[in-house]
């Protein structure tokens, strides 16, 4: 409870100086993604607009998104849902996307992603982001090699259970990856999927199946969650703070209310958050956000280079809080204005502090690249 309370309390001086030192912040500079017109060397796109929340495509109910990377394709996989049910049908979507932002193709296809790639539903599953393919493919009986439609009403005609356990132990050895769902067991083999139900078998054997035969999904993985990079606490000393990508310029409360219930006792605010996002040419990008005075609620990801990515494009994924009004969702890049531009300035980088206090790169002592230098000159 003390911890707490201290907290509370340094979250409120924090609050209060960012008031006191509001005047000498140009908040004009400052704009929400969805107004933000780049800078010299970087645009600024939509790929989700601000009416909709990226989701978690196996948590639907969670409130972070996930955002997958293909390691053999190099396109990325989100799933996004609307805010509103009067939001036009587009908003809720399914999409691949490449290293730069640019939407490759968009279908309603809301299921489970496993590490594979597959799109899966209990009843059948999709190709879609291995392939293209968005046909609903339903899975196998190995017993027979029929296609099983209705896996819950479905009735395999095997009865003898030495014959049925011998199939399942066949099958569970030859699949490169074996997905698990209540009493169902899903097998992967040879990019086909077959499905076996364990409904009382493990009575009948005298043996947890479960636990004797685990799932195996991590042999074929191709999908890589992409990592959050904001950082996870906005409010601490300079030197405790990492602040190379994204740093916060001041915090303006315009809703602040004190809650004293006995021992539960704190102080609550929402305001404007301004933001400087630090980009590899030098570029400074100045965003505005409004949300609760403890976390701008901004998650920014960058594709890694083992995967296509560049270190000059940052994706930013902003979800709102229905309590919020002011507060808006979507997904943006911040991409390179010329493909061609290098993907950083700098080999080392040397800061000092410029007349407004505000962090600025000493161009004498910094130490440009080759590729930097080659670029600029083609550029004049």
């Amino acid at each position: 409870m003390l911890q707490k309370l201290i907290l509370i309390t340094i979250l409120t001086l924090n609050i209060a100086s960012c008031n006191m030192k509001s005047q000498e912040i140009e908040y004009t500079k400052f704009k929400e993604l969805h107004e933000h017109e780049g800078s010299e060397n970087y645009e600024l796109v939509e790929i989700v607009p601000n009416k909709a929340r990226i989701v978690n495509p196996n948590d639907n109910l969670s409130d972070k998104p996930v955002i997958y990377a293909d390691s053999i394709t190099n396109k990325m996989y989100i799933e996004t849902f609307a805010l509103k049910d009067d939001a036009p049908e587009d908003l809720s979507m399914s999409r691949t996307i490449d290293t730069f932002g640019n939407t490759i193709a968009k279908k309603q296809l809301f299921a489970k992603v496993l590490k594979d790639g597959t799109i899966w539903e209990s009843v059948y599953y999709f190709n879609w982001f291995i392939n293209g393919d968005i046909t609903k493919h339903y899975y196998v009986d190995p017993f027979s090699n029929i296609q099983i439609e209705d896996p819950y009403e479905f009735i395999v005609k095997e009865k003898d259970h030495d014959k049925w356990f011998e199939k399942f132990k066949e099958y569970y050895v030859k699949a490169s990856y074996i997905h698990i769902d209540m009493s169902f067991y899903y097998f992967k083999i040879d990019h086909k999927w077959y499905l076996i139900k364990i409904s009382g078998m493990s009575d009948k054997l005298n043996i947890d199946i479960k636990q004797e035969y685990p799932a195996k999904e991590d042999q074929d993985v191709r999908m890589v969650e992409l990592k959050n990079l904001a950082p996870i606490f906005y409010y601490d000393t300079p030197e405790k703070l990492d602040t190379h990508l994204i740093k916060k310029i001041d915090y303006e409360s315009t809703y602040f209310k004190e809650v004293d219930k006995g021992l539960n006792q704190y102080n609550f605010s929402a305001g404007w958050w301004y933001l400087e996002i630090y980009m590899p040419l030098g570029d400074t990008i100045k965003l505005k956000r409004y949300s609760n005075y403890e976390d701008p609620e901004l998650m920014l990801y960058k594709i890694p280079d083992a995967y296509g990515g560049r270190e000059d494009v940052l994706f930013i994924v902003q979800n709102p809080e229905e309590i919020f009004t002011s507060q808006v969702g979507g997904m943006y890049a911040i991409r390179p204005r010329d493909p061609e531009q290098p993907q950083r300035r700098y080999k080392s980088i040397v800061y000092n502090k410029n007349e407004s206090g505000e962090r600025v790169i000493d161009l004498e002592q910094s130490e440009e690249t080759e590729a930097y230098m080659v670029w600029i000159k083609k550029k004049k």
